[in-house]
């Protein structure tokens, strides 16, 4: 089974930039990018959506299946850590948290592993962030494109500007690797709020993401965090399983 420390050193291989993992590329990933010969590609990193989440409201994410169902490939990923900080260190570096040393948003400005958003700047490409803001003011200045989005009680409002900040960085030519994350599926889980509403919010979202991609010829990498964490519930059991989509809308 592939694990999200795959990710980081797929990107690298694409891109041809050095990175340090012992996790290997996904070569099957490498054959789809190579074939597509993306201008652009995103990372969008979904919170708290597991495997199992993914297949139990595949009516309300149903833009998201779509992808998979026109032209996409869909891997049972491995999660490496349950909170979202370290599990999204590990997404961009390919290292387990004990190796990144990323486990809050101040650890990301002091730790000296290198995400593969500034691999890649250091080789000349440049690349864009779109994130809340605590984790996203530490990569200012070693990033070419820094969005952060405060966090606030309104979290579709959140993710609105998430995805807004995501399609605008896109139309930017330049931009050769991009890396956002949306959260209504965790909070509302945290919450005991309704969670169709949120996928159906997430989905819609993730269709204009897609259609802004496809306007780029660019390919879409979606992942999840972690397990879906549910308030006042059994957690399911770790490590957990996360969807990892890879398409080319």
């Amino acid at each position: 089974m592939l694990s999200q420390l795959n990710i980081a050193p797929t990107l690298a291989e694409f891109f041809d930039v050095p990175l340090t993992s012992q996790a290997r590329p996904v070569e099957q990933i490498l054959k789809f990018a190579y074939s597509h010969k993306p201008s652009v590609v995103l990372l969008m990193v979904i919170d708290s959506l597991d495997y199992p989440f993914y297949t139990e409201f595949a009516e309300d994410l149903r833009a998201i299946h779509e992808l998979v169902e026109r032209n996409g490939i869909l891997f049972v990923c491995e999660t490496v850590n349950s909170p979202t900080t370290p599990a999204i260190g590990s997404i961009l570096t390919g290292l387990r948290p004990e190796s990144h040393g990323i486990f809050s948003n101040e650890d990301v400005g002091k730790s000296k592993i290198k995400s593969i958003l500034e691999i890649l700047e250091e080789a000349g490409h440049k690349t864009a962030l779109v994130l809340e803001t605590g984790g996203a003011r530490p990569l200012l200045g070693k990033v070419s494109y820094v969005f952060g989005v405060d966090d606030r009680e309104d979290i579709f409002e959140y993710d609105e500007l998430i995805k807004t900040h995501t399609i605008s960085v896109l139309k930017r030519h330049d931009v050769k690797l991009v890396f956002s994350h949306i959260r209504a599926i965790d909070r509302f889980a945290h919450r005991d709020w309704d969670l169709h509403a949120a996928a159906r919010e997430t989905a819609e979202n993730m269709r204009a993401i897609a259609k802004a991609i496809s306007a780029r010829n660019g390919m879409l990498v979606i992942c999840g965090d972690h397990e879906t964490h549910f308030k006042d519930k059994k957690q399911r059991k770790l490590p957990a399983t996360v969807p990892l989509i890879v398409c080319s809308p």
